[in-house]
């Protein structure tokens, strides 16, 4: 597609210029009502008030969202979309928080979230640019800076929606030169001189209530104008030498084509395709000083809103001043009153006839500081030796404040606090305040204060978007880059390093970004330091409560808490434990100096050293004595069970022995009754012999 000329430029500039002109100018005075003065107006220039004071009210609540949206910052994560090249996912997002973390992007930030509360929109540009070190090497970085007075120099495409305008197909930035600045970037952009004063490419927005002139001050406004169109192209496949493909577009391969050929690349394939190419117009009102093609594939500008929303057709922004700005006036005006009354109208004053002070008189000349008087004199008799009245005849009435103005500037400052006051809690500022307690605090946040914080979100999603489009550009040749991690740990890699597969034996590229295409998300979320503190506390909880049953957790979860504790001097204390959770399991290595650390601890187990060697032949020393103390003492034990069965097998002889003397005496007794008893028979048979004649004589008689 051929180039825009200046009056297409200025064609497409005045269209977003005008569409909503209405708002920005409101807008406009916003800012001036917050930053500049809160009187230059027509409300109240036809007022008589002698004094004109500024009694702001708003600020505080200006000071407090910004607090807000500083104390929960967006985390951007890089999720993509090929689901086997997580390595690609890490590269992004640590490159992403090295330039997040630098001062532009936090200025770019800071002046962003300021304008958005101030007057509804703010904003910041992404660009690339040559860094070059001390070595002399130079390679491009992606870097940000403010839009300064974002509402009135920024016109994105009217026929953008969407709230991060990532719809937008063209983006006109003015940005003001001095005469001698204009000729700089002239020299720097072409190359040679000019003379005259250029003219305006065109003219910023501008307060209706304040009397800006441009012009005597030089100001020259030039353009940085964007335009993002589709174009066909063609992606060719390339074979180098060792039969590994090369993809390059053909918009690109020109500017490496002898590079290839003199390396053997030989075109193997080629494809067409249609594509998004963003190009950047910096330009006079006079002409084109320079085109472009941009990094990436999206318009490289972000805007932030306040509250935003569209009404007919007519896109609205505001920040808080716009609702606060009557009731702040009124209570300027009201405040201003009273002091006018107070400043003009005369004080009360006695009343005194001239009889009374007669030759007195230079005593109530003098007022205030001047009056040093310890007391006044007053006359008690007239010239005639007449009674005089004793003190004042009267009173001068002082100046007289209206009932209704104290009720009425009550009635203002509550007023201003229900627009403009975003509810954090009081208790939120207690600087002894947990970190548990404080992400509960901040959960409690005033809606209005989340509004901006959405839309915030919004905002740095966008912001990931465009910078995932231009890193995959912008790193596409080997060199070291510092990535950063989440808790700030910083470490430097090789990017687009070709090493040999030990596996396949092919050649790989690690951390490559260039081809890969990114799902971009943003969550809002306390600060790093808060959740490090919360964690701390559940650590502390935690250990406790296992202290008893488990030791070896609680000495973990001690190492773990030790390895979160910030502190001046601190990080050998944090190195060793980090080193003691290896070792013990708990943590996987995560460099090669930790894996040493672990092959160096089993090779010391395998082989113990001199003090364990001595300490394993005490605890042998200490077995072999404690095994002869438990031999001993097993031979006493025996003897002592051999001396009780003796003594038992005695007992058992003694007593069998008397069982057999018993039974040798009862036999004996035996035999001798035996015997008796033969003897006895025998006597019997002896008497019956002797008997039996002469019974038989008796018989025979009879």
């Amino acid at each position: 597609m051929a180039d825009l000329t200046l009056p297409e430029l200025k064609e497409l500039h005045d269209k977003a210029y005008t569409t909503n002109e209405v708002t920005r100018e409101r807008a406009a005075d916003d800012r001036v009502f917050a930053w500049v003065t809160q009187w230059d107006d027509g409300l109240l220039n036809d007022s008589d008030l002698f004094y004109r004071g500024e009694f702001n009210i708003i600020r505080k609540a200006q000071r407090q969202i910004i607090a807000d949206l500083r104390s929960n910052p967006v985390q951007v994560d890089f999720i993509p979309k090929d689901d086997e090249r997580e390595d690609g996912a890490d590269l992004i997002d640590g490159l992403y928080l090295t330039d997040d973390r630098r001062n532009s992007s936090l200025e770019s930030y800071g002046n962003a979230s300021l304008e958005a509360v101030d007057c509804g929109v703010g904003g910041w540009e992404l660009f690339a640019e040559y860094e070059t070190n001390n070595a002399g090497d130079t390679n491009q970085v992606i870097r940000r800076k403010p839009i300064y007075d974002c509402n009135n120099v920024s016109f994105p495409d009217p026929n953008a929606k969407a709230l991060d305008k990532s719809d937008a197909k063209y983006w006109s930035l003015l940005e003001p030169y001095s005469l001698d600045g204009y000729k700089a970037l002239y020299k720097e952009l072409t190359g040679e001189e000019t003379e005259g004063a250029p003219a305006n490419f065109g003219y910023p927005e501008q307060s209706y209530v304040f009397p800006w002139i441009a012009g005597k001050n030089e100001i020259y406004y030039i353009v940085r104008f964007y335009h993002r169109t589709k174009v066909k192209d063609k992606i060719i496949t390339l074979i180098d030498p060792l039969g590994q493909p090369l993809q390059l577009r053909e918009s690109d391969l020109y500017q490496v084509m002898d590079e290839l050929i003199d390396a053997g690349y030989t075109i193997e394939a080629t494809r067409d395709i249609e594509r998004w190419q963003v190009k950047r117009y910096i330009a006079s009102g006079e002409e084109i000083l320079k085109i472009e093609v941009v990094a990436g594939d999206k318009i490289p500008v972000v805007h932030t809103y306040g509250e935003r929303t569209f009404v007919e057709g007519e896109e609205i922004w505001e920040g808080v001043v716009r609702l606060a700005k009557d009731p702040q006036r009124l209570r300027n005006f009201m405040l201003s009153y009273i002091a006018d009354i107070v400043g003009r109208s005369p004080r009360e004053k006695p009343i005194f006839g001239a009889e009374q002070i007669a030759g007195l008189e230079r005593m109530y000349e003098q007022n205030g500081a001047d009056n040093n008087y310890p007391y006044y004199l007053q006359r008690l008799k007239d010239e005639q030796g007449g009674e005089l009245p004793a003190g004042p005849v009267g009173f001068m009435p002082g100046a007289s404040i209206p009932d209704d103005a104290a009720m009425l500037m009550q009635e203002t400052r509550t007023a201003v606090a229900d627009v403009a006051d975003p509810g954090l809690p009081q208790d939120i500022a207690d600087p002894d305040i947990s970190g548990k307690a404080v992400l509960a605090l901040q959960a409690r946040l005033d809606q209005q204060s989340l509004v901006y914080q959405q839309n915030l979100k919004h905002a740095k999603r966008w912001d990931g978007e465009i910078y995932a489009s231009m890193a995959s550009v912008i790193y596409d040749a080997p060199r070291k880059v510092t990535l950063t991690g989440a808790d700030g740990e910083r470490q430097t890699v090789l990017i687009m390093e070709t090493v040999i597969d030990q596996e396949t034996g092919d050649l790989v590229t690690l951390n490559d970004i260039t081809n890969l295409e990114f799902d971009v998300f943003a969550e809002i979320g306390p600060s790093y330091g808060d959740k490090k503190e919360q964690t701390r506390e559940e650590l502390n909880a935690i250990a406790e409560s296992v202290k008893e049953a488990d030791p070896r957790l609680f000495m973990a979860l001690t190492m773990k808490r030790l390895m979160l504790t910030d502190g001046v001097d601190m990080e050998d204390v944090r190195t060793y434990a980090r080193k003691q959770q290896v070792l013990s399991g708990f943590s996987e290595p995560e460099n090669e100096e930790e894996m040493m650390m672990l092959q160096q601890a089993a090779q010391q187990q395998d082989q113990p050293d001199a003090a364990t060697l001595l300490a394993m032949a005490e605890m042998k020393k200490a077995e072999a004595s404690e095994m002869e103390t438990m031999r001993k003492a097993q031979a006493d034990q025996y003897k002592a069970t051999n001396d009780q069965a003796k003594t038992s097998i005695e007992a058992f002889r003694a007593q069998t022995d008397r069982f057999d003397v018993v039974v040798d005496a009862e036999k004996a007794g035996a035999d001798i009754d035996l015997t008796r008893a033969k003897t006895q028979g025998q006597a019997m048979d002896n008497v019956i012999r002797l008997t039996q004649p002469y019974r038989a004589r008796v018989n025979a008689a009879v």
